[in-house]
């Protein structure tokens, strides 16, 4: 990560810690942000293709993390945050006027009227997420994901990530990586 994409990162956690007064984005205390919100949502880049052009859906963004952490860091690919909280999307609409992020696009959507939607069949390249129980995620990745994308869910010791189509192909400390087969 170069200064430039630090600098921006620093300037969306101090605006989500601003709006989080009036809105609840984020439950992480500000001291432990970059270590709780920023360092697990780098550690999916691991799992991420390696080329450019990647077209990405974060299922449930939320105050944007990790899409927004990942748009910063990988800037030759799209990234779609899907949010059904209109107040948590017109949060992430400004943090994309804001800093400027031009290969991120809040959508005010639930995940199901995604799938409803033809031209996001099978177009995606990778599914992350990070609230969000990973059944739903990788139910939604189903239809999003073409063969061989990537689901990459944030880790939780207590979630079994067995499921029929995918096949585990990585973990770290924060995050898992199954392949649609």
């Amino acid at each position: 990560m170069n200064d430039h994409q630090r600098e921006k990162i620093e300037k969306y956690l101090a605006e989500l810690y601003r709006w989080n007064k009036k809105i609840n984005l984020t439950s992480v205390d500000e001291e432990k942000a970059w270590e709780t919100l920023v360092e697990p949502s780098l550690a999916m880049l691991e799992f991420f293709p390696s080329h450019e052009g990647l077209k990405v859906f974060d299922i449930g963004s939320g105050g944007g993390i990790p899409a927004i952490i990942l748009a910063v860091a990988m800037p030759g690919n799209t990234f779609f945050a899907v949010e059904s909280v209109a107040k948590k999307c017109d949060f992430l609409t400004h943090i994309v006027a804001m800093l400027k992020i031009e290969n991120l696009l809040p959508l005010n959507v639930h995940t199901s009227s995604i799938l409803e939607k033809e031209e996001y069949f099978e177009s995606a390249d990778v599914v992350t997420s990070r609230q969000v129980k990973p059944k739903e995620v990788l139910e939604a990745a189903r239809h999003l994901l073409h063969g061989g994308g990537v689901a990459i869910l944030h880790r939780s010791p207590k979630e079994d990530y067995e499921e029929p189509g995918f096949r585990l192909t990585g973990s770290n400390n924060s995050s898992v990586s199954l392949t649609m087969e």
